[in-house]
């Protein structure tokens, strides 16, 4: 019996033919090969394909959850008899003015119909929630426009954002958000006006329990927590995470492993590494920069001018130095004090960073604690550390640091001399086993998701208290999402 194995790439496919005995085992290998083809992509836009797909799924992905969230919202509103029933009074609800609406629930009673229609008004526009983990590139600009938004609703005296979207409304002028206008509203802002509706129409809807204003108000801010990415395995101790490349300890790591593979030649000599003196000299120099080129290095190491460097080439001119110090010990954020801190206060610190979603959270912990003003608290929340993990763990960093920085040893040597560490390189199995394992198992530290990845429903979680939308199909008619189109009506719509 002949069997055909297939190994399918982006842009190949590798094949063997072998024969099986009696027994269906593999008895002989007949032929091979690889086949290559193209990969589909276009030859002037190197950019993966899935990552154009990625692109445009993501505002899908968004638009759906809005109709969801609105859909959640009005089957609420509807429950509580805030949302009307018949087709005049439906277009009627459609009619009004939303603005109008949150500026005159601050001083007198609304009807529950204008009630229902000045809160489902928030499920399509409720400000901007800042995400640290993923708001980059617009992340200042947005900062800085919701900074003059907030100046501007302090100084025209207006008490909540809706309110003075309405005089600016009234007077002719623009209310459209678009970053660089100044009109670009956060989440709090919004939060702390539904908080002083709230608190104003309250004791005029005494039917409005408690639990039904906190289930309206979660489910309007309600943001669905980013999806843990994964970390793979430390390449020497395979049952830890590795290490991100912005902790302290990973950078001092990295830049005495730089140190220690540097050799020079000085004119007219072989390649010779450093002595101890210099390599202290070195290291040092390096966690107090950001980089440093090889001529700076060699004048720091007390060589000779133009002595050559082994690492040295047209793609290299230098050696990067401590990331993480140069971008939070900048005289803006910590300054001196960050090189004061024990490493453990600077790892607290920056695995804090890392993990804070909100950054506005982040700040508030800086200053508290700290003591950090809060220009200083802004920029150190916003501040660029370096991307991505790096092939070892904490525990096993911890291992070699003090051989590589107290006994001058390189790494495959440290790793050696550290206990239970293994070999550096050679993960090779003792070639006992009589079948090959399950791939996930030997290149477990190659990759991530071996063991799974669990639930990957892309369904949005519901907030507590807050019952799910239902299908479209069971919900009332006036219990669909309505989307605000300008100052004309708004449209019934269902998706």
């Amino acid at each position: 019996m002949l069997r055909l194995g297939l190994d399918l790439g982006t842009n190949s496919i590798g094949w063997a033919l072998y024969r099986l005995d009696g027994e269906k085992e593999p008895e002989a290998l007949l032929d091979g090969g690889v086949l290559i083809h193209s990969d589909g992509r276009d030859p002037q836009n190197r950019a993966s394909n899935a990552a154009q797909r990625r692109e445009k799924r993501g505002p899908r992905r968004n638009r759906d959850r809005t109709l969801r969230r609105q859909r959640r919202l009005a089957n609420l509103l509807h429950d509580l008899d805030l949302l009307p029933e018949g087709m005049a009074e439906r277009a009627a609800a459609r009619d009004l003015d939303p603005l109008e609406l949150r500026e005159k629930a601050l001083d007198r009673a609304l009807t529950p119909h204008e009630l229902g229609r000045a809160l489902l008004a928030f499920a399509d526009r409720r400000g901007f929630r800042s995400n640290r983990k993923t708001d980059k590139g617009d992340a200042g600009a947005i900062r800085r426009d919701t900074g003059e938004l907030r100046r501007r609703i302090g100084q025209s005296g207006a008490r909540t954002l809706g309110e003075y979207l309405w005089r600016r409304r009234r007077q002719g002028k623009t209310i459209r958000a678009r970053l660089g206008n100044g009109l670009y509203p956060d989440r709090a802002m919004v939060e702390a006006e539904l908080r002083a509706i709230r608190a104003a129409q309250a004791r005029h809807h005494p039917d409005i329990a408690a639990e039904d204003w906190d289930a309206i108000i979660a489910t309007i801010l309600f943001q669905r927590p980013l999806r843990p990415v994964e970390v793979g395995q430390c390449t020497l101790l395979p049952g830890e995470k590795r290490a991100y490349k912005a902790y302290p300890l990973f950078q001092r790591f990295r830049v005495w492993q730089e140190v220690l593979n540097l050799e020079f030649a000085p004119p007219g000599e072989g390649y010779r590494p450093l002595d101890r003196e210099q390599q202290a000299r070195v290291a040092a120099k390096l966690a107090s920069v950001r980089s440093q080129t090889f001529e700076r290095i060699a004048s720091v190491a007390g060589l000779p001018a133009g002595s050559r460097v082994n690492l040295e080439s047209t793609a290299r001119a230098g050696l990067d130095g401590d990331l993480t110090a140069a971008a939070l010990g900048h005289r803006k954020r910590f300054g001196k004090r960050w090189a004061a801190l024990p490493i453990e206060r600077q790892q607290e610190v920056v695995e804090r960073l890392l993990d804070e979603e909100d950054t506005e959270e982040a700040e508030r912990w800086l200053r508290d604690e700290f003591g950090l003003d809060a220009d200083a608290a802004r920029e150190t929340a916003s501040a660029t550390l370096p991307p991505g993990t790096g092939h070892l763990s904490k525990a096993a960093i911890e291992r070699l640091l003090p051989y590589m920085r107290d006994e001058g040893q390189p790494y495959d040597k440290a790793v050696a001399a550290a206990p239970d560490l293994g070999h550096h390189s050679d993960l090779r199995g003792d070639g006992a086993a009589e079948r090959l394992p399950y791939y996930g198992a030997v290149l477990a530290r190659a990759g991530c998701g071996a063991q799974g990845r669990g639930d990957r429903s892309r369904r949005d979680p519901v907030p507590d208290g807050t019952p799910p939308a239902p299908p479209s199909s069971s919900i009332h008619p006036m219990a669909l999402p309505w989307r605000e189109a300008g100052r004309g009506p708004l449209l019934a719509h269902k998706r």
